[in-house]
């Protein structure tokens, strides 16, 4: 792999190559769809063909969803909408699953194709999901636990992760029913008082023990799970303002602090060369959010454009360059390539992939850079 600092101090990223990298990523997206069929894409861990599918999308499938919806919502394209429509709908068969992640699931999949195009079909199913995932909350554990579904062990029932901190915000305080709000927030204090840790270093997870929730491993430790914390504390902000404000701003400073300018290690006292460019991506769109949400503090919006730079200029991602008639940039079927997502394929086994969740987020990200969404819309 290419060095992972950032390649020139001053190089980033010019709106040109901003808009031709979302380009590429938008043609993959036919490619990946012709590859996969009528599935769910997941994962791929070696090249254009070998993808991981599923026929209901397990816990990735709203991020497929949410490619289309936001392809749909750059191009313009009718039938760009109808394709993110048809995978929505497949999508229901969630809806009855006792998990956390369906609000990953839901806002992805359903909510953003109202958000983003008033589309009345998705409307109708975030809605519904919105119910079902509430339906969830524990009284007594005062959050919506993770559940027993989607891989979750028994132990599901009685912890929380942060991976869903961002979408369970966004997903109930999407719905004018402040009741849902009301429900977002207690999870969010309960999942901060379980997963804060010192100086804006953020645990990935607690379980409950019969009388409090106990976090596990080290705060900080995993770069994507400190990545999730700083974008969950950004949509937290965004509804609430203070404290959450300050606290979005502590972790990100952490991060700042922690990585430095370079891509960061999947985990922290892992060996040097295993990183998680997806992790730097996801912070860059929760220092985006707070650079929204603090107009006077340019320096976030500075720092993740430089970041972002660097995942683009770094060998994770394949970006052909296009001709001056603007046509080489897709004869290779592997332009607009993201294989910066650290992932457990297997039991004990972590791959860099590309994965559909890796991709929304850098074309998410990237469209933030371009002013073609809202960081705090995605």
């Amino acid at each position: 792999m290419e060095s992972s600092v950032f390649v020139e101090e001053n190089k980033l990223l010019s709106a040109g190559e901003i808009m031709n990298a979302l380009e590429q990523m938008f043609r993959r997206m036919e490619m990946i769809d012709t590859f996969c069929d009528q599935d769910f894409p997941l994962y791929s861990s070696g090249g254009n063909s070998n993808w991981s599918v599923s026929s209901g999308g397990s816990w990735m499938g709203g991020f497929w969803v949410a490619c289309w919806w936001l392809r749909a919502k750059i191009t313009g394209s009718a039938k760009d909408q109808q394709k993110a429509g048809k995978f929505c709908r497949k999508l229901a068969g969630k809806l009855t699953l006792d998990s956390g992640y369906r609000s990953m699931i839901f806002w992805h999949g359903a909510a953003l194709g109202n958000v983003w195009l008033h589309d009345g079909q998705a409307r109708k199913l975030a809605d519904t999901s919105i119910a079902a995932l509430a339906h969830g909350f524990n009284s007594r554990l005062n959050c919506i636990p993770l559940g027993t579904a989607m891989g979750e062990l028994v132990t599901g029932s009685y912890s929380v992760s942060i991976d869903n901190f961002a979408s369970l915000i966004q997903l109930l305080c999407s719905s004018p029913e402040k009741h849902y709000h009301h429900i977002a927030q207690r999870h969010t204090e309960t999942l901060l008082a379980a997963c804060q840790g010192d100086q804006g270093a953020f645990y990935a997870e607690a379980g409950f023990d019969g009388y409090k929730f106990l976090a596990k491993g080290r705060a900080g430790a995993w770069s994507r799970g400190q990545a999730w914390a700083m974008l969950g504390l950004s949509r937290a902000a965004a509804q609430w303002g203070e404290p959450y404000l300050s606290l979005t701003r502590e972790a990100c400073t952490y991060w700042r602090d922690m990585h430095k300018g370079h891509l960061p290690c999947n985990r922290l006292g892992q060996a040097e060369d295993v990183k998680d460019p997806s992790a730097a991506v996801i912070a860059s769109l929760a220092m985006l959010s707070l650079a929204r949400l603090l107009p006077d503090e340019t320096f976030w919006c500075e720092y993740a454009h430089q970041q972002l730079s660097t995942v683009l200029y770094s060998s994770y991602f394949t970006v052909i360059n296009a001709d001056s008639a603007g046509h080489a940039a897709y004869q290779d079927r592997s332009s607009g390539l993201f294989s910066g997502c650290c992932y457990r394929t297997r039991q004990n086994i972590e791959e860099m992939v590309e994965s559909v969740w890796g991709n929304f987020f850098l074309m998410a990200t990237l469209a933030v850079l371009a002013d073609l969404i809202d960081p705090c819309d995605c």
